[in-house]
């Protein structure tokens, strides 16, 4: 390989640059004068100096191509994979799927960004095409129709947005990685580029301590099971999330010292299918208990006992095929009694279970639990992320800042005792 960089006329006024890549094999670019061929070749030697050498049959590469091979390279959990294929499929393919991953610049993103805000949500739900044999489809299209409407939807909501944008983020990141190009565009997007999230924090239920039992009475009477009741009481209590409830194995419980190791969640996907995953942010926490919810467990492990249903390995709330098999969410509880519950006991119709989450949060907070200690019961995986979540919920400390200032500069300028010695000047 003694000649790498050459230049060849191949007919009058066209020029042939060549040269060889990193793997051995030889590439080449037409041009329409030589000093156009020179300065190419000029500039693939300074990248392969500094180490940016990028081939340019690799930028040509489909952005789904590259796409399919960063989703197929993570290892996700089965319904984080089932939601960055969904943002895949239904954000981002329409706009980019045939486009080479070279060409995409950050104005392209731009403009993307700004067409899912207006109009991302399309006839047929989620960009998906409507089905024209269906009578629902025609009756639809009749009234749009009559009403003068063009077949733009909805915009879509500022956090599923952010959400695509992350994952375009993230499999840009991964061409630069594969050497695919040689910087991010989605880098140069500003905080102006992308839709404000405000969130709503009046639509989120906090619950009094009085109100969860009196879900939990309801839930025990809609439902005819005590151990829903307990259910509900727990989550409150314990701020563990909906699969981590599911997931509990009475060998994660301690009765003795009141405490939950919080090691496993069922993560459900369609078609009712489950599987036992770490909890979120792959971290186990330890949960303390108080101690009439611990006696509570205690009673339940005795009567699971006497029906010869306790084992160690077994579900605290098993589903109803065996105490091997958890409880599956949607099917078995929440579609089942939830909402029958919640409105027995007279309480607002959009209340979800992760509510029981947030009032977790809330009563903590009320109690003043130091926000730390609230981001260890939770599980966050960062101080952050508790504080953007709950930090509205703390009382205004401006009067015990200037409550504090005062008292300081109230004290006498020369202390009569003590080492503290005013400043001469």
């Amino acid at each position: 390989m003694t000649n790498r960089y050459a230049i060849r006329e191949q007919t009058t006024g066209r020029f042939q640059a060549r040269w060889y890549d990193d793997g051995g094999k030889r590439r080449s670019k037409t041009f329409g004068t030589r000093t156009e061929a020179k300065r190419f070749l000029e500039n693939i030697k300074a990248d392969r100096n500094r180490g940016d050498y990028i081939d340019p049959s690799d930028a040509r590469r489909s952005f789904r191509e590259v796409a399919e091979l960063w989703l197929g390279s993570r290892n996700l959990r089965p319904k984080t994979e089932q939601s960055y294929r969904t943002i895949l499929e239904q954000r981002i393919y329409p706009a980019f799927a045939d486009r080479a991953v070279g060409s995409i610049t950050t104005m392209d993103l731009v403009a993307w960004i700004t067409d899912l805000s207006l109009h991302g949500k399309r006839v047929g739900h989620n960009n998906k095409p409507a089905k024209a044999e269906s009578p629902r489809a025609e009756r639809d299209a009749r009234y749009r129709e009559r009403a003068g409407r063009t077949s733009v939807g909805k915009p879509l909501a500022p956090g599923t947005v952010h959400n695509a944008v992350r994952v375009m983020r993230q499999v840009l990141d991964a061409a630069v990685r594969a050497r695919y190009l040689r910087g991010n565009p989605a880098h140069g997007l500003t905080r102006d580029d992308l839709p404000k999230a405000h969130r709503d924090t009046a639509s989120t239920a906090y619950l009094s301590a009085a109100q969860v039992e009196r879900l939990a009475v309801a839930m025990e009477e809609t439902s005819g099971d005590a151990a829903y009741g307990l259910l509900v009481r727990f989550a409150a209590q314990t701020g563990m999330r909906a699969g981590e409830c599911c997931g509990l194995r009475w060998e994660n419980v301690d009765l003795l010292r009141g405490r939950i190791t919080v090691a496993e969640s069922i993560s459900t996907v369609k078609n009712g299918d489950w599987t036992v995953v770490p909890p979120k942010n792959g971290k186990t926490r330890v949960v303390p208990i108080p101690p009439r919810l611990r006696d509570a467990l205690a009673d339940l492990a005795a009567e699971r006992g006497k029906a010869g249903a306790f084992a160690p390995e077994a579900y605290v709330w098993p589903g109803p095929d065996g105490a091997t098999t958890p409880l599956s969410w949607g099917r078995d509880f929440y579609l089942k009694w939830w909402k029958a519950a919640v409105a027995k006991a007279a309480l607002p119709s959009a209340l979800r279970f992760h509510d029981m989450r947030h009032t977790c949060a809330a009563l903590l907070i009320a109690a003043n639990v130091p926000a730390k200690a609230i981001q260890a019961h939770l599980g966050h995986s960062s101080f952050k992320i508790t504080m953007d979540t709950y930090g509205h919920l703390y009382e205004d400390a401006s009067d015990h800042v200037a409550n504090a200032m005062g008292a300081a500069f109230a004290a006498p300028a020369v202390p009569a005792m003590g080492n503290v010695r005013a400043i001469r000047g």
